[in-house]
């Protein structure tokens, strides 16, 4: 689904109505948006300190945050229609002119911060009385409003100074969680470091991961090219993180534009697309190749649709069938599933469907081994563009961005689950990093902050060793 994590570069599609505290979760899997980079016009400064001039873009998204700091600064009264022109169609909230008042009577609030891209953007802002909040929207193909968050600015993260340091943050997360660091420079499987249950648990979107190879393998055997032209349909649209579910029906995309939208913003309906064209037996028949210990957790393969069709349509009326039959009999729940446009109600987007089987299930080996193998495949001809693909969103913070000569990366959320698998290089050596987390209560993995700065930690104890 959608993944995001502060200082990275996407945000999770949960929007947030202030007034009410109701919080709700667009089930996106991605790493967020379209690789929302670190604006050059942004700056930071405490709270206590004279605000500098924060520019935001005249870009689809920095419109919508300079009409939400207009909402919030200003005295004139709003109308429900006047906001809700702002909103697209899927957004799972409008808020309502006494959300906008609740944060008015923080009034003046200052600009304090802004970083983002043109479709995804967060803005810090502070008061006096009101507080500290960062706001982050995600625009649509159209420049509305698709989600946003609302959320407190939190203090800086400390980072771990040691392994054994940052082994005692992870086990003091609410939720349980694995985090793994190991070195795979030229074949080597070398551990540096572990903690938590590394047995197979749900991952989100990185199983898209496979369906990438899948892709490649597809080239490399003369059954695809990545110059060819897909069509999106009704019936491979699926639900948001992405933005070809926005485009008409008839819109032709190449196979390696498609590609590298299933990795870098997790586009959902991108990846109905390449398993429709690869066929979903062959990207079942990638897994083992891949080095996936357990296939039979992931067939039959659900493609993305299917995901929210079965946890969250209907009122969750699938989950028990799915949950308890066998794979012939999934195939056939599957089968049946509707066509056509998926349309859930955000409302619905509440409790998890892991606990159902509902999601897909890979360990940390299992990532690692995707990794090593895809940019395996990297090394051919017809696999050269997956490099490029995995590296076009790194998810890395400004530091380790700086130090690593190569960052390849893949999240994946749902309600209730966050994952992340990368692969990051300095010069001759290599290193894969995976962090998964799950829990029954979706509120435990609701900040992915909580989870993602550990990861940081991991990268900067990885650059530490190295260089020491």
């Amino acid at each position: 689904m959608n993944l995001e994590h502060t200082r990275r570069k996407s945000r999770p599609l949960t929007l947030v109505a202030l007034a009410s505290a109701a919080v709700f979760a667009l089930a996106a899997c991605t790493s967020g948006t379209d690789s929302a980079q670190t604006s050059e016009n942004s700056t930071k400064v405490s709270a206590t300190e004279a605000p500098a001039t924060v520019t935001i873009p005249d870009s689809a998204v920095g419109k919508q945050i300079t009409w939400l700091l207009s909402a919030v600064n200003t005295s004139t009264p709003l109308t429900q229609e006047g906001i809700a022109e702002h909103f697209g169609p899927t957004a799972p909230v409008v808020l309502t002119p006494p959300d906008f008042d609740s944060i008015r009577a923080g009034q003046p609030w200052t600009t304090v911060n802004y970083r983002g891209g043109d479709t995804d953007g967060t803005v810090s802002i502070t008061s006096t009385t009101g507080g500290a909040f960062d706001i982050n929207v995600v625009v649509d193909g159209n420049g509305l409003i698709l989600g946003m968050a609302i959320t407190p600015t939190k203090e800086d993260h400390v980072p771990a100074a040691s392994w054994p340091e940052l082994e005692a943050a992870v086990k003091a997360l609410p939720a349980p969680t694995n985090l793994t660091v190991t070195e795979v420079t030229e074949g080597k499987n070398a551990a540096v470091f572990s903690v938590g249950d590394t047995a197979p648990q749900p991952t989100g979107s990185t199983i898209k991961l496979y369906v990438l190879g899948a892709v490649a393998a597809a080239v490399e055997n003369g059954t695809l090219s990545w110059d060819q032209k897909l069509t999106i349909t009704d019936d491979l649209k699926s639900m948001p993180g992405g933005t070809l579910q926005d485009l008409p029906s008839g819109t032709e995309v190449t196979v390696r534009e498609t590609a590298g939208k299933m990795i870098s913003i997790s586009d959902n309906t991108a990846t109905d697309m390449l398993i429709a064209a690869v066929g979903r037996e062959q990207v079942e028949a990638e897994f083992a190749p891949m080095g996936m210990a357990d296939p039979s957790l992931n067939i039959p393969l659900k493609p993305t649709r299917a995901l929210f069709q079965l946890g969250w349509g209907d009122e969750g009326a699938q989950r028990i069938a799915w949950r308890d039959g066998t794979p012939d009999e999934r195939r056939a729940i599957l089968a049946a599933l509707p066509g056509g446009l998926v349309d859930i109600p955000a409302s619905a987007f509440t409790t998890p469907a892991w606990p159902f089987d509902i999601d897909w299930f890979a360990s940390p080996a299992d990532l690692r081994a995707a990794l090593v193998s895809l940019q395996e495949m990297a090394k051919t001809e017809s696999g050269a563009p997956v490099r490029d693909i995995l590296a076009e969103d790194p998810a890395l913070s400004d530091e380790s961005a700086k130090w690593f000569t190569y960052g390849g990366f893949k999240g994946g959320s749902s309600i209730g689950v966050l994952a992340g698998a990368y692969y990051v290089e300095h010069d001759d050596r290599a290193w894969v990093v995976t962090m998964q987390t799950h829990g029954d209560d979706a509120a435990l993995v609701a900040d992915p902050a909580l989870y993602f700065d550990p990861v940081d930690d991991a990268m900067l104890l990885i650059q530490k060793d190295a260089t020491s």
